[in-house]
């Protein structure tokens, strides 16, 4: 807890400040389970369909699949998943969580959409909206959030800093975050120590950061379209962060800020139309304190190089720092943006 107190209080102080698949194939609105597997459903016209999203939930154990039809859609919910299964559904666009409360943050549960505590989870085909603090908020390991639309939330996703109650450090690996569209999102993705976790191919358009990783390690990003927002891409306290082939353009302030980093990697990445394409605030005194006190990270340079900087360049790109001093260089910016899967 004192790692994200201090993880936020920096944000904070520093910061200041499409189409997408249908993943699920329709099927006839039966509550009958293929024989394989049991498949609890939600909404159409089956007997013995459930109505709530948290009822077949809390009727399905570890390997159930929970399929939601669109024709009940909006389900307005705020759900709680604590077994391994995989939640459906019917069509991304059409199937809709709608997370708003007006609860005050007592119960904060009330304010997430979906809230995962179970590992190996997959979330699929959903538009989640309205919630007042995350539209799904995962405090486990080895999740598959894939093919969702996250609107008009404070967060879209929040890895590892929605346990309040959390002792363990480890709950927070190896998700896996892909070809989601997030929109008009306060915050579009956080993570909180959290190991080896993917966010790959999605599209954030005009929400306030579009990512944020803080205290967290081997964070891989990746194929992602940033666009429209007040910042891009926040990468604070963390250890060997990979930002490759993103299309980060026309953001408001900043497009990547790193904050006291380790062994970052931003590789070959288009900085297009953007306030001030990057910065790194990196402090050897300040890193010293932070990775050996707090984080206990080994602390190793980062690295820049082969993004492309708005135009061609000829000569080594400089990345601007605390006090116009301490810099980070490209030392070999490419001369033409790269043809990134899913850039607009």
């Amino acid at each position: 807890m004192k790692k994200k107190c201090v993880a936020i209080g920096i944000i904070l102080m520093f910061i200041g400040t499409c189409l997408i698949p249908t993943p699920a194939v329709k099927t006839e609105q039966s509550s009958q389970p293929t024989p394989r597997e049991n498949w609890l459903y939600v909404g159409g016209s089956g007997p013995g369909n459930y109505t709530k999203i948290q009822d077949a939930i809390d009727n399905a154990t570890d390997g159930d699949t929970v399929y939601v039809y669109d024709d009940s859609s909006p389900y307005y919910e705020n759900i709680m998943i604590t077994s391994s299964i995989h939640l459906l559904g019917e069509n991304t666009q059409t199937t809709i969580i709608n997370g708003t409360t007006n609860d005050t943050f007592m119960n904060l549960t009330l304010n997430i959409g979906v809230y995962i505590t179970a590992n190996k989870v997959t979330l699929q085909g959903f538009t989640i909206r309205g919630c007042n603090f995350t539209g799904i908020g995962i405090n486990s390991n080895n999740n598959s959030i894939t093919d969702n639309i996250l609107e008009d939330n404070y967060n879209g996703i929040g890895i590892g800093y929605v346990g309040i109650n959390q002792t363990s450090p480890q709950l927070n690996n190896d998700n896996l975050i892909r070809n989601n569209v997030f929109i008009r999102d306060t915050g579009g993705i956080y993570v909180a120590d959290g190991k080896n976790n993917i966010i790959e191919e999605n599209v954030f358009f005009q929400n306030g950061n579009s990512i944020a990783v803080v205290m967290s390690m081997n964070t891989n990003i990746s194929h992602n379209v940033i666009s429209e927002g007040a910042n891009g891409v926040l990468t604070l306290g963390s250890y060997n962060t990979i930002l490759f082939k993103n299309n980060i353009t026309n953001n408001e302030n900043i497009g990547v800020y790193t904050v006291l980093t380790s062994a970052d990697k931003i590789l070959q990445n288009n900085f297009i139309g953007n306030n001030k394409s990057a910065v790194s605030f990196q402090i050897f005194l300040l890193r010293i304190l932070l990775f050996k006190k707090e984080v206990d990270f080994p602390i190793r340079r980062n690295v820049w190089n082969g993004n492309y900087w708005d135009g061609p360049r000829t000569l080594p790109y400089k990345i601007p720092g605390w006090c116009r001093v301490k810099f980070q260089i490209d030392w070999h910016p490419a001369q033409e943006p790269y043809d990134i899967s899913g850039m607009s």
